[in-house]
């Protein structure tokens, strides 16, 4: 029995090869799409799960006044005195990073950020040792990752040799490798090369920083509870330290504390400010796959129930027979599943391989996740593809087997069953087929659109032919500008402290009684002119003299806003930064200050004495950027052969938005392609068993004079309803889901305009009408003496 089946089965999809083919490749897109979206989906809410005390730790947060955002840092002593001063806390963890000069034996120096904390961090947090010890209670001693060993010793054993850290600065400290950690993983909130003692860590001029040090943020300070429910009272009584750090630290005033736990942080780090902590996919990044894979799947799964359907018609008879030669009803239903089952299987089998593939690529398109799937291992995985090969099995053969199966075989023989493309469930099904086309062609054309929008952004500032250069201090400042000035191709340059997209800060500003939080730059003398950056009210810096030094501000119009503003109002109020009294002397126009993930934020700029530069940033001639950049990093080296160099190019600050928007532009494009064709070959099937079954009715009318134009009406009036109905619920569709997906992922972005209605709905029409007009010239090209005579 199992034997005759089998035969059957392979004998149909042998006959019906074509569209077996198209199913097996279609299904295998849409079911590797949906692993993608699943995996995807699961990695994006997987951060931090795999420590065992997550839900005992919470991270301390701070609310600062005149802010509405929480902030992920967290005063320095508090992870020390909160453990001493209230009980159920068992242990406090403090966690900070620097960015410094790290040289190994026989090495060149390497600019990276290492991180200081307490010694019970490898007791809160998993994170495997390779080999060695973890003893970072010896202030001695560092702790390095795989990846950190092989970029500082190579292939050779790091355990027992030295780096030294601060490797240029007078206060150099040599540390010896006690321990190789494992990498941390891609779903870690806490990202690492380097681990030592929190008391290695020290302020820019190398004094130590004290415990009691108030007005030192530390990057994240943990503490384990005994009882989580502690936490809702303990961010209260955290209460009693803010008039210490209010005292310590003038510019940043703290309002209040907020504990997240461990479980949630990750979830909620897109919320925060000031959080250098890896932060998981956005809920954008996490459901718009899902979404994206899931209609593309249930676009497959339909053209596999549509031609299924248009199979069945021609298997009537066959079916009628068997009936007539003893087959159940039973046996007819099985033989129609158990052929769907095995076309949804090889298709499982094919979109394994499909995403060995894609899943790396997927990865490297974006570089900072890492979505994976194995088959072998991950059980929920194997029950959702066992779930898929029931549902779609379901989906495409069990409407035409249990509704052949009913009939009895006279009723088949004599022609009265009618089945195949005329009946409703055919037709919604072409419905949700064509609906889906639009949606993803809509969020096709529209990503594709935003990526050339944001190409081609102005974001407020100079962007072309820019790049900085960190220095250490004014003498390696003035140094490298000296030697600066002899390179051809300059046009102009300036120093400064912070600089666009590469480094702000942030204060909370007061007018009049009314508190705002801000983003700031101390600049140098010409940098507004360098940067291009447009005035719309009041007036630059003074280039010459000492009047504006820190007495004086400029504002975007962002801030202005805040405070309530117009431009020209802005101009000689007074604003309170720290303990200075500024005056506004213009007002600049909105800038983009970093990515288009974000909204324009408020900014304020003062000028300071070049003591406080940190960085040299040069505007290069056109097409001089290349050459004058390579020329600086010579010089570098000439003057600090001790020191790693470190330069930007401007265009870095938003590289990462085009890449993405590139990156979701091509997929959303690859996706819209896969989803027409399946479209077109569900409508093709559709279109073909109707021209079938009214062959000879075709023939007889234009035996009797029927022209074209009457046969393209008699065949097509039914698809025409259809395919409206569809536009319209596909195109609201697109637009709503695609203009939310934009909104999410992009807080500055193109929308979506008409014209990629009216370009997406031609796009679907054309293709529709030329696999439909195909089908039916060529039906109506046929000679109908031969199909009469044949008949």
């Amino acid at each position: 029995m199992l034997k005759n089946y089998l035969t059957i089965i392979l004998r149909n999809l042998w006959r019906n090869k074509l569209y077996s083919v198209i199913n097996i490749i279609g299904l295998s897109l849409g079911i590797a799409a949906f692993v993608w979206g699943v995996q995807t989906y699961r990695y994006s809410f997987s951060f931090d799960s795999f420590h065992k005390n997550n839900q005992q730790v919470f991270r301390v947060l701070t609310k600062v006044q005149g802010g509405d955002r929480l902030k992920g840092i967290c005063p320095l002593p508090l992870g020390k005195f909160a453990k001493q001063d209230f009980s159920g806390i068992q242990q406090a963890v403090r966690w900070d990073g620097n960015g410094l000069d790290v040289k190994a034996e026989q090495s060149e120096p390497f600019a990276t950020n290492a991180n200081f904390t307490d010694p019970g961090f490898f007791e809160l947090f998993n994170f495997p040792l390779v080999k060695g010890t973890v003893n970072i209670a010896n202030v001695s001693t560092v702790v390095i990752t795989e990846k950190a060993a092989k970029k500082y010793f190579g292939d050779s054993d790091p355990l027992g040799k030295t780096l030294l850290f601060y490797s240029a600065e007078t206060y150099k400290k040599p540390l010896t490798v006690t321990g190789v950690l494992k990498d941390p993983p891609f779903n870690s909130s806490l990202q690492f090369e380097l681990i030592t003692n929190i008391d290695n860590l020290v302020k820019a001029d190398g004094s130590k920083i004290k415990e009691d040090d108030w007005g030192w943020f530390a990057n994240a300070v943990f503490l384990k509870l005994s009882n989580p429910a502690d936490a809702a009272r303990l961010q209260k009584d955290f209460a009693k330290y803010i008039p210490l750090q209010q005292e310590a630290r003038k510019d940043i005033k703290l309002a209040a504390f907020e504990m997240e736990s461990m479980a949630s942080m990750a979830m909620q780090a897109g919320r925060l400010e000031s959080n250098s902590l890896m932060e998981r996919p956005s809920d954008a990044a996490a459901f718009g796959p899902l979404v994206l894979a899931l209609l593309v799947l249930l676009s497959a799964c339909l053209n596999f129930a549509n031609t299924s359907v248009a199979q069945s018609n021609r298997r009537l008879k066959e079916m009628g027979v068997r009936k007539v030669m003893g087959s159940s009803r039973l046996q007819i239903i099985l033989q129609q599943l158990v052929e769907c089952a095995l076309i949804v299987s090889i298709a499982i089998v094919f979109s394994v391989i499909i995403n060995k593939w894609w899943l790396p690529v997927f990865n490297t398109m974006f570089g900072f996740i890492n979505v994976t799937a194995n088959y072998s291992t991950d059980y929920k995985l194997l029950f959702i593809l066992g779930v898929i090969l029931l549902l779609v099995t379901l989906l495409a053969g069990g409407y035409p087997a249990f509704y052949i199966s009913r009939f009895n075989a006279s009723n088949i023989f004599r022609g009265s069953v009618k089945f195949g493309g005329r009946n409703l469930f055919s037709r919604v099904l072409l419905g949700m087929q064509i609906t889906i086309s639009f949606i993803t062609v809509i969020a096709g054309l529209a990503f594709s659109r935003n990526a050339s929008f944001q190409k081609n952004y102005d974001y407020g500032y100079a962007t072309d032919n820019m790049a900085s250069f960190f220095v250490q201090s004014e003498n390696d400042y003035h140094a490298l500008r000296n030697e600066v000035n002899k390179i051809p191709g300059i046009e102009t340059m300036t120093g400064t402290k912070q600089h666009i997209g590469f480094w702000h800060r942030t204060a909370s500003l007061e007018s009049a009684g009314e508190k705002k939080e801000s983003l700031y730059l101390d600049v140098g003398e010409n940098y507004i002119s360098t940067l291009q950056l447009k005035l719309v009210a009041g007036r630059d810096f003074n280039a010459t003299g000492k009047g504006d030094l820190e007495r004086s501000m400029l504002i975007n119009q962002k801030l202005a806003f805040e405070f309530g503003w117009k431009d020209k109002e802005a101009v000689g109020k007074q604003i309170k930064m720290d303990t200075s009294l500024c005056t506004v002397v213009g007002v600049l126009k909105d800038f983009t200050a970093g990515n288009l993930f974000e909204p324009i934020q408020p900014f304020a700029i003062r000028v300071v004495d070049e003591s406080k530069y940190a960085q040299l940033v040069i505007r290069a001639k056109p097409g001089e950027l290349t050459h004058v950049y390579d020329h600086v990093k010579d010089a570098w080296i000439k003057l600090f052969p001790l020191k790693p160099f470190r330069g930007n190019y401007q265009s870095e600050t938003f590289a990462n938005t085009l890449r993405t928007n590139s990156s979701i532009a091509s997929i959303f494009f690859w996706f819209a392609i896969i989803s027409m064709l399946l479209t077109t070959t569900g409508l093709f099937a559709l279109i073909s068993l109707t021209v079938l079954k009214r062959t000879k009715e075709i023939a007889i009318r234009k035996v009797v004079g029927a022209g074209s134009k009457h046969i393209y009406q008699l065949l097509l009036k039914g698809y025409i309803l259809i395919f409206l109905f569809s536009s319209i619920l596909g195109c609201y569709a697109g637009y709503t889901l695609s203009k939310l997906l934009m909104d999410m992922i992009f807080r500055i972005n193109a929308g979506i305009n008409m014209s990629t209605l009216w370009i997406s709905f031609a796009c679907v029409f054309l293709i529709a009408f030329a696999t439909v007009g195909s089908r039916v010239w060529a039906a109506f090209k046929t000679k109908s003496t031969e199909i009469l005579r044949g008949d």
